[in-house]
């Protein structure tokens, strides 16, 4: 149970690591180990952390770091982090945005957000951090966002909302260029709005990027999209 006495913090790992908007601040090896517990929502196990966050040290000297790492998290507030049975887990009140952001993405199909819900989706998780722990977290949380984004937009244009459904697939295609489903969310936008003229620069635009960067033409699903309104051009 959470003592009521103490006051509850906010960790922020979308976009950048912030701890209670700023005001408290930590060295780098408790940022990190900070991510790893709020990131693994779950107790993890001392030699396990101290491997991931000290990889290149020996078991003995990465030991030492995280116990030195865990003196100086101790506040006036109350530690950040809870120890039990050789186990270290982030203290239970702490509020991750993170964690509200991936229950958001796996309800994407069930519930539409609000404004700020689906500013988190459009966040990549800790993008200046390079730990080799943490890269399948990154590679899974911005794939599973790009997904809840085109969701939501398909959603959203079923329920009547072309704004949000704009806003959505505009934030999947701006985070990942060339990602065409997010394109193909966006051209069917245009037409359902009845803008053929801007599918057909949406298409375009992807196109040519594509081929630029890639050396690749888009595939025939999306092709199919426009073909209409381009004729027999490629």
């Amino acid at each position: 149970m959470t003592d009521t006495c103490t006051p509850t913090l906010t960790l922020r790992l979308l976009d950048g690591f912030g701890l209670d908007d700023g005001r408290l601040h930590v060295i780098p090896a408790a940022r990190r180990l900070l991510a790893l517990l709020a990131i693994r929502e779950k107790a993890v196990n001392r030699t396990t952390a101290a491997a991931l966050l000290w990889p290149e040290a020996t078991a003995r000297r990465a030991a030492a770091s995280l116990r030195s790492t865990l003196w100086r998290l101790a506040k006036p507030t109350g530690p950040l982090v809870e120890t039990a049975d050789d186990t270290l887990r982030l203290r239970p009140g702490v509020l991750v945005d993170f964690h509200l952001a991936r229950r958001l993405a796996t309800a994407a199909s069930d519930q539409l957000p609000d404004a700020h819900a689906l500013a988190l989706l459009k966040a990549d998780l800790l993008p200046d951090w390079d730990q080799p722990w943490l890269t399948a977290e990154q590679d899974w949380w911005r794939e599973a966002r790009l997904r809840a984004l085109e969701t939501l937009s398909d959603r959203f244009r079923c329920a009547g909302d072309h704004h949000r459904a704009h806003h959505a697939a505009t934030a999947a295609v701006q985070s990942d260029p060339l990602r065409e489903s997010a394109h193909r969310v966006l051209i069917e936008l245009h037409l359902a709005d009845g803008n053929p003229a801007q599918a057909v620069r949406q298409y375009t635009g992807y196109r040519h990027r594509l081929r630029a960067e890639l050396g690749l033409d888009p595939s025939p699903e999306i092709r199919r999209l426009v073909g209409p309104l381009l004729g027999r051009r490629p």
